[in-house]
């Protein structure tokens, strides 16, 4: 072949190469349809990511219940020797009902027993739990159990009161109603004359609470005032059916010897259960006493303080049973859980 032949040749294989790219098809994609066509599949991705995080979220959930309750716990989460958990509230109520019938507290689970010393914090699960996403009770927003209860105290959908509820209005609503309501509120328009009596009632019933705390506070002036810490244990009666009491030790004041019993009232199938307290003097004496029940230093189960009075002859020598009131109904649990309950005894000589 020669030399122009080939050159020829090559210049007509170029032109079909050239001509064949331009009746191909382009395999790169078009630039105007890229970024939406990008955009659907992060859209699509991101959904099921979404959806996946949720379903895992529920299923840790699921796995993190208290076994007597079935609930996720929000507060303190103990755990038994082999691991299942139960809510603090749970915990103590098996132990009290343990106390009340005279057995050995069980794990409901795996039935190993169970004590305050046995039991520990389940540190990690707490930490856990805190994590998880939750719904918003007013607006089901979604989010974790550390920022929801500050979304709560905010939340626009968060039920609320009329300013002037305490003069009578009676509107409860969603937040962002109030602004509305107010412009509306016919109680603002009302005159001091008109309300008045509505003022009347609600200083009436917060004197009745005042009036609660100065009898503590006279009494507490008492000169012949003394305080001393008690100690009550568990007992049980020589009855057919055994009964639960506690008891002190005796205890010297105003030169008599003293003791306190207590009984507590209600089953292992009630949830509401009170610890009733009386004093008892021991020996004959006459005696005009004022006492009061109060929580002790180190106690974390609050008490209501309130005062009570008994007339100690020779042949009543026992005051009436007084109930110990507490600040949260449920901490009776607490104190039935422990070994021995402690409190403070406030005795003034009248």
């Amino acid at each position: 072949m020669s030399s122009s032949d080939r050159d020829r040749w090559s210049r007509e294989r170029q032109y079909s190469r050239d001509c064949e790219g331009e009746l191909r098809p382009s395999r790169e994609p078009s630039p105007e349809r890229e970024p939406s066509r990008n955009k659907a599949k992060r859209v699509k991705i991101g959904s099921d990511k979404e959806q996946q995080v949720i379903q895992f979220h529920e299923r840790v959930a699921d796995l993190l219940i208290c076994t007597v309750c079935l609930a996720n716990p929000n507060v303190e989460v103990y755990q038994c020797h082999y691991g299942h958990l139960m809510c603090i509230g749970c915990f103590y109520r098996l132990l009290a009902d343990a106390r009340i019938k005279d057995e050995q507290a069980r794990c409901p689970k795996c039935r190993v027993d169970m004590s305050r010393n046995s039991c520990v914090r389940s540190l990690i699960v707490e930490r856990l739990l805190s994590e998880l996403l939750q719904d918003c009770h007013y607006c089901n927003l979604t989010m974790s159990r550390t920022n929801i209860d500050h979304h709560m105290r905010d939340c626009k959908s968060r039920p609320v009161s009329c300013l002037y509820s305490k003069v009578g209005c009676n509107w409860n609503g969603p937040a962002h109603m109030l602004s509305q309501h107010m412009d509306e509120c016919a109680l603002q328009h009302r005159t001091c004359r008109e309300v008045i009596s509505t003022i009347s009632k609600n200083e009436k019933k917060y004197e009745d609470e005042i009036n609660k705390y100065r009898v503590v506070t006279n009494f507490m002036s008492h000169s012949k005032l003394f305080f001393t810490d008690i100690v009550i244990n568990p007992h049980r009666t020589d009855d057919f059916i055994p009964q639960l009491f506690y008891e002190s030790t005796k205890f010297n004041l105003f030169g008599h010897y003293w003791l306190v019993r207590g009984k507590v009232q209600g089953d292992e199938h009630n949830f509401e259960r009170t610890l009733s307290l009386k004093l008892i003097l021991k020996g004959k004496s006459n005696m005009d006493v004022e006492f009061c029940f109060m929580k002790e230093s180190f106690s974390n189960v609050d008490v209501i303080p309130e005062v009570h009075r008994h007339s100690f002859t020779s042949e009543d020598c026992e005051s009436d049973y007084k109930d110990l009131r507490l600040v949260r109904p449920l901490d009776i649990n607490n104190l039935l859980a422990e070994k021995s309950i402690k409190f403070r005894l406030y005795v003034a000589q009248m």
